[in-house]
């Protein structure tokens, strides 16, 4: 496939799965609102694929849920991105195999990363006066129904995927470089 046609294929899959996560926003009912479908395809990809690209792809992505999100610019941004930059490590170095509980245990890892990291600069904002006030119970139940949620939606796909592909069998994972070499 030319570099171009993958290039598009690439930014049309980021704009169909951030709309995808959009709609699960919007569309399904409380708990499940609160599901975040961008880490999980994520994290399915990063266990598929093994390649530093997914990062890339998620800092992409959020970029483009930060244009439409109420937080001051570059929290969720920042906070994903590094999250997913210490999940690519750990999967690459401790969760070497590529079973459902490697990504169940990666998935929360992720988003308990994500959250600290989310919850930190909100706090920093408001001790800078970047923003009001955000109550941190609503926080902490939104981040509990997420990882709640987010973690089932991951196992569910994760079976599916791994029916049809044998690139997600328990196999030791070869190490590969974060440049998507």
């Amino acid at each position: 496939m030319p570099s171009w046609l993958r290039f598009i294929f690439i930014i049309l899959f980021i704009v169909f799965i951030t709309s995808l996560h959009v709609g699960a926003v919007y569309l399904l009912p409380y708990p499940l609102s609160k599901m975040n479908v961008l880490f999980s395809f994520f994290i399915i990809m990063l266990l598929w694929q093994n390649s530093g690209k997914i990062v890339w792809m998620v800092f992409f992505s959020h970029f483009l849920i930060e244009l439409f999100t109420v937080s001051p610019f570059g929290i969720i941004l920042f906070s994903s991105v590094i999250a997913f930059l210490i999940s690519y490590w750990l999967y690459q170095n401790v969760f070497t195999n590529r079973s459902w509980y490697a990504a169940l245990v990666l998935s929360v890892f992720t988003l308990s990363i994500y959250r600290i990291l989310y919850i930190t600069l909100l706090f920093l904002g408001q001790l800078l006066g970047w923003q009001n006030n955000t109550p941190l119970r609503l926080v902490l139940v939104t981040s509990f129904w997420e990882l709640l949620t987010t973690t089932g939606f991951l196992i569910i796909i994760y079976f599916i995927f791994s029916r049809f592909s044998k690139k997600l069998s328990s196999a030791v994972v070869i190490e590969s470089s974060i440049y998507g070499r």
